[in-house]
């Protein structure tokens, strides 16, 4: 049997690849009874072999057990019992064991073992480095032997190793935060890095050129020396390089770019381990990049304070604790809830209600003339269904999903199951469509409140329960009902109707049972940078909160039910300009089984459900680009998800995961169609995701994730048929959008540093790119880019 799983796992993951051995068989996956060394190339969405000696080439991902040969990919390649080759790919190189070659990639090579080759990446990683490290970072864990590490960030166990870098670490580096004003640039964030007698500094600040509307920011470096005058007093000088943009474009007052030579003679104060004051005089030389000329030269004061870092033990197993240890305990008894008997009728007048509640609202409170609904119109809509709608783009594929949601969940709520209640939120949709409104029913609506509210369903269905706890009274219990409520307003309503909510228990009082279902939390707070047109210091800035969610263990199959696992995560951004809800990304796994389960390599395969919402506007005071937007409102297909349980004993964390899926409906930024609410395509087509997360306990965790989607606009529209023609009905233009394909590209990385057992600092830079492909205009490609800085509490 499980052969069989593994075989049809291959088979969907390789539909257009074919496997030419020299000998041996086909099969590339072996049991835990038989070794296959296969010298073959291998051709696949994603190859899975036990031992390579030959060639891998994949456009998402190549695993073997030991690869002796090349592996090419375009997300990522696994080696899991060393490697002796050549690793290439664009986003990560992994390699456990002992690493003899290459690792060449885009972003990041990890090497878990004795690396003797060479790693070319952005960043570079491994324990023990007898070969050479050339990228932005590089990190030797263990051992030193021999090695170089060549790079602007260097970190090693060793003080003695051979760095040449910028910034060079070792375990007894002392690394601070530093915050102050001065007078050249007036407010700044900078980290600080004291060797034993040395430091470095590598910043940020605002308004070099002056306090006044006109922003203008600064990059700096510094190199110095520092000595102890006494345990807590110790003074310092560094010379320093700044480079600055003015965004003065063709002005006489300064140009666009300068730079800056600064000297400077500092005194520090700790008032204790963490927290210390300092104070700066110095003088610094301000220059024209395009000629050698002064643009002005003048003292320098700044003041400050620091913070000194010091890395944390992670607790990644830690739980959302709504309840009390006793009750995460053994769930077997009777304190966990009874799961309802299905009750269809309260389910369909709870649907029913709901439409009607949502109509009368439209009309008597709105004022709208949409839901004013006549015998005629509703024959109407049964005569020219269906059609695509010009909605705009937060309502046909945010909120339409959300309505779907209630729907999904009126079924849910009345002891209904995953698959018996999306039928429900099939049918309330097409209530609505055919019943609730004048305009013609929408295909697109249908779709996405149905799918993608049955994705939005079933996970804030399972978070209410979290919420829950019916041994409770008073205001406690007031505050456990509201939340539920909040999170899934049905269930909350049926708790209502029957008496429910304010019913105390002395047993099955729990809705949800730890043990079998752990739960991990986490809250971001920050501040963002959304930029205009690439532009690194013309954008947005706005303060964001961001709630995260694990929910069940990905890799126990025994809680196997339709989202026994999923993960969400939902950004809102605050700001009168940008959207409220930024992003919305949703996975939840429908099916899942086991195909490898060893001490080095455990992995599982699955089928998931996938819901992205990504949605921004156009920056203020910049130009009229709209930086994003990107929907993947219906999506299913099969996922690996994949770790190294081995690391664990180096107090180290590694997995990835690599998705493919059918996309029914999402949407993509247009540049030329602007009908009623519409900017925006529709379309069908197909998305690839790739994620790695690594966790190093006492120093902090990596989460890099890159996400491709492809989607086709096939049914177009015609102008000249209602381009200045009186009496045509927008409502029936009936298009995606403008035929055509687009291809989107969303890349994340995202950085943590642990402060204390609960919390990280954060920082998270992520890359849009979009390729539009038109029939009837000219193609457009967009790129641009937001950062995040800010603290993540984990509970």
């Amino acid at each position: 049997m499980k052969k069989s799983v593994i075989a049809v796992a291959i088979i969907l993951f390789n539909a257009i690849g074919m496997m030419a051995q020299e000998k041996h068989g086909a099969n590339n996956i072996s049991d835990s009874n038989q070794k296959v060394s296969a010298r073959n190339i291998g051709l696949g969405f994603i190859n899975i072999a036990d031992s390579l000696k030959g060639v891998q080439f994949s456009p998402i991902s190549n695993i073997s057990e030991h690869a002796s040969g090349l592996q090419l990919s375009v997300f990522s390649n696994v080696s899991y019992d060393g490697m002796n080759g050549c690793q290439l790919s664009v986003l990560n190189n992994i390699t456990l064991g002992e690493a003899n070659g290459l690792q060449l990639t885009g972003f990041t090579n990890q090497n878990v073992g004795i690396l003797k080759g060479i790693q070319i990446a952005f960043r570079n990683a491994t324990d023990t480095l007898r070969g050479v490290q050339i990228g932005m970072f590089n990190i030797t864990a263990h051992d030193y032997q021999k090695g170089v590490q060549i790079g602007l960030i260097n970190y090693s166990h060793d003080t003695q190793s051979k760095r040449y870098g910028l910034v060079n670490i070792n375990p007894n580096t002392k690394i601070s935060v530093m915050a102050f004003g001065g007078t050249n640039s007036k407010a700044n964030i900078a980290l600080r890095f004291r060797n034993r007698s040395t430091y470095n500094i590598i910043g940020a600040g605002t308004h070099y050129m002056g306090l006044n509307n006109k922003f203008s920011g600064a990059l700096f470096y510094r190199i110095g020396q520092y000595f102890h005058l006494t345990p807590k007093l110790s003074v310092s000088g560094d010379v320093g390089f700044f480079h600055i943009e003015t965004f003065k474009e063709h002005s006489t007052e300064a140009p666009e770019r300068l730079f800056s030579l600064e000297a400077r003679l500092n005194l520090d104060y700790q008032f204790n381990k963490k927290w210390g004051i300092f104070g700066t005089i110095g003088y610094g030389n301000t220059r024209y990049y395009s000629h050698n000329e002064s643009f002005r030269s003048r003292m320098i004061g700044e003041m400050g304070l620091t913070y000194s870092y010091a890395g944390y033990n992670n607790q990644r197993n830690r739980t959302l604790k709504l309840h009390s240890d006793e009750d995460m305990a053994d769930g077997s008894d009777t304190r966990f809830a009874l799961p309802d008997k299905p009750n269809i009728a309260r389910t369909a007048a709870m649907i029913t209600a709901l439409n009607v509640f949502v109509n009368r609202y439209d009309d008597w409170v709105l004022d709208e003339e949409f839901p004013r609904i006549t015998f005629k119109s509703v024959g109407h809509n049964f005569e020219h269904a269906f059609v695509w709608d010009n909605d705009n783009f937060n309502t046909n594929l945010f909120a339409h999903p959300y309505h779907g949601n209630l729907y999904f969940n009126s079924a849910r709520a009345n002891g209904l199951n995953f698959w018996q209640s999306y039928p429900c939120a099939l049918g309330g949709s097409l209530m609505w469509e055919f019943f609730g409104e004048i305009t013609p029913p929408a295909i697109n609506d249908l779709i996405a409140t149905s799918i993608g509210g049955t994705c939005i369903g079933e996970i804030t269905f399972r978070i209410s329960d979290l919420f829950y706890d019916d041994r409770e009274i008073g205001f406690s219990r007031f505050l456990r009902e509201f939340g539920g409520t909040l999170v899934s307003p049905m269930k909350g309503l049926k708790r209502i109707l029957t008496g429910e909510a304010w019913q105390q228990k002395s047993r099955n009082y729990l809705h949800h049972d730890y043990s079998r279902i752990p739960v991990n939390y986490s809250i971001s707070l920050g501040s963002r940078y959304l930029a205009d047109d690439q532009a690194l210091f013309r954008g947005e800035h706005n303060p964001y909160l961001e709630l995260s969610m694990e929910y069940g263990d990905a890799y126990d199959n025994e809680e196997n039910k339709p989202y026994d696992y999923f993960h969400s995560s939902v950004t809102m951004g605050f700001s009168s300009n940008q959207p409220f809800i930024n992003r919305l990304n949703l996975l939840g796994r429908i099916w899942g089984t086991p195909i490898s389960d060893t001490d080095k390599f455990e992995a599982d395969f699955g089928l998931f459900q996938h819901f992205n919402f990504y949605n921004s506007e156009a920056v203020k005071d910049g130009t009229d680009l709209i930086p994003y937007r990107i929907s993947e409102a219906a999506s299913v297909g099969p996922g690996l998800i994949y770790r190294f349980p081995q690391l664990e004993e180096r107090s180290m964390e590694l997995e990835q995961r690599i998705f493919l899926s059918g996309i029914l409906l999402g949407g993509s930024l247009s540049d030329y169609l602007f009908i009623q609410e519409r900017d925006y395509n529709m379309g069908s087509g197909f998305s690839a995701k790739v994620q790695t997360c690594m966790d190093i306990k006492k120093i902090g965790y990596m989460n890099i994730d890159a996400n491709y989607f492809h989607i086709f606009t096939w049914k177009g529209y015609d102008r000249a048929e209602w381009i200045g023609k009186e009496g045509f009905d927008l409502d029936y233009t009936n298009a995606q959008g403008d035929p055509g394909n687009t291809r989107m590209i969303a890349f994340n990385a995202n950085f943590g540093i642990y402060l204390s057992r609960h919390l990280s600092l954060n920082m998270r830079g992520s890359y849009f790119m979009r390729h539009a492909h038109y029939r009837d205009f000219e193609n457009v490609d967009a790129k641009t880019f937001e950062l995040r800085a800010g603290l993540t509490y984990k509970l």
